[in-house]
């Protein structure tokens, strides 16, 4: 049995042969190897997110000619779960560049799309500076980021404020795009604004999990957005389209719990190989010899290969939906794929906390110590879930099944 095969029996890696083919492999395990030191300093990962935009990471579904990798839908999904094994973080912080990314290679006619995909080509990332609420303020109530472009004559520009909270990755991004109301001719008007001159990004997200997001406040204050950057509103979708465009932000989300699930299986190994002594009431001399920890290591490992196989039907029911784009079969098949990113989560949020709360039983007291930081998987895991609870689609799941009830048509489903 030659070494590859030695380690291909020995569990999933943490990084996929395709990742390495597309030449990630160095810079996701270097980000792997960080990850705790970054958390129990509170470090964030600038350095890691610029070495994986130089490396066309945010690219990957261009194609070559754009600047990008020609991956598939399903082959972004793919390496996106090797970078949230690595490190959760880094990979949530992709999330809405990579969504924009998806929606400008649908649109990519249109100017505003174009521009998008000229930013990505150039190893850019791009964030969003559209409407948030923050519910966290008493009584608060929906705020706009860039209501309305002012134009000034003297700067022969539009000129913006607004707040963003939840402004996912932000902090990392290069340019921002949205939606405002621009002066002139009271158009609703789409834009691109780069980073410039009153943009500023607060690292003041208060979460408990996924804490080097950079989910905290943007603020735009007094941003010069130049006409060339403004642009008009996509056309109106075509009545037979498919209404469900915002599965692949679900469909995300679960993928990194599927990669935390996956480096919780391989900590467990470097968990059990480290711990020092069995208690006195053990059957082995060492913990790696105990035949309950054994079996508890392999269970973790079967879970977590499980929630892999769970977040794959959901990646394959995407990339045939993106498949169908355009032709008859798109409603049938993006109906489909909604309902298997449903499905995929109900299942995935239940399992993968117990299979972090396994890791802490197979290590006892001694892997309690916060200098570990193996806290994290739980925490993240938690936080990524939150994201449009389980609840609204375990109760859709049964309605469908019971009458037909098709699911919502909005973003934050």
């Amino acid at each position: 049995m030659t070494d590859t095969n030695q380690t291909e029996a020995r569990g999933t890696p943490l990084v996929s042969p395709l990742s390495a083919s597309l030449g990630f492999a160095d810079i996701i395990t270097e980000i792997g190897a960080g990850a705790a030191a970054r958390e129990r300093e509170h470090r964030l990962p600038h350095e890691e997110i610029a070495s994986l935009k130089a490396r066309g990471f945010g690219a990957l579904r261009l194609p070559a000619d754009a600047g990008g990798h020609g991956a598939t839908l399903g082959e972004l999904f793919v390496v996106a779960r090797d970078v949230a094994a690595a490190d959760s973080n880094v990979a949530h912080a992709f999330r809405n560049h990579l969504w924009q990314v998806e929606a400008a290679l649908g649109h990519r006619e249109h100017p505003f799309h174009a521009h998008v995909i000229e930013l990505t080509g150039q190893r850019k990332t791009v964030g969003l500076s559209f409407t948030e609420t923050d519910a966290v303020a008493a009584g608060a109530r929906p705020s706009k980021v860039l209501t309305r472009l002012e134009w000034d004559e003297i700067r022969q520009a539009y000129i913006g404020s607004g707040d963003k909270v939840y402004a996912t990755g932000n902090l990392y991004n290069d340019a921002f795009v949205g939606v405002a109301v621009e002066s002139r001719d009271g158009r609703t008007v789409q834009y691109v604004l780069e980073r410039s001159e009153g943009v500023s990004d607060h690292d003041d997200w208060q979460g408990f999990g996924q804490r080097l997001t950079s989910s905290g406040t943007a603020t735009f204050r007094g941003v010069a957005v130049p006409p060339a950057h403004v642009y008009p509103p996509d056309p109106p979708r075509p009545d037979e389209a498919a209404p469900w465009g915002f599965t692949f932000h679900q469909v995300y989300l679960t993928n990194c719990i599927a990669g935390i699930a996956r480096r919780v299986a391989l900590d467990a190994v470097e968990v059990l190989r480290a711990r020092g002594r069995n208690f006195y009431h053990g059957e082995a001399d060492h913990p790696t010899g105990e035949p309950v920890l054994q079996a508890l290591l392999g269970r973790i490992r079967a879970y977590a290969a499980s929630v892999e196989a769970i977040a794959d039907r959901a990646v394959a029911a995407l990339q045939r939906a993106a498949d169908a784009r355009g032709t008859s079969d798109e409603y049938r098949a993006t109906l489909a794929a909604t309902f298997a990113a449903a499905e995929a989560k109900v299942v995935i949020d239940d399992l993968a906390p117990q299979i972090a709360n396994w890791l802490i039983d197979l290590g006892s007291g001694s892997v309690v110590s916060r200098a570990s930081a193996l806290d994290r998987h739980w925490r993240n895991i938690k936080v990524i879930a939150s994201h449009n609870p389980r609840l609204y689609k375990e109760r859709l799941l049964g309605q469908n099944a019971l009458s037909g009830q098709l699911p919502p048509t909005g973003a934050f489903f």
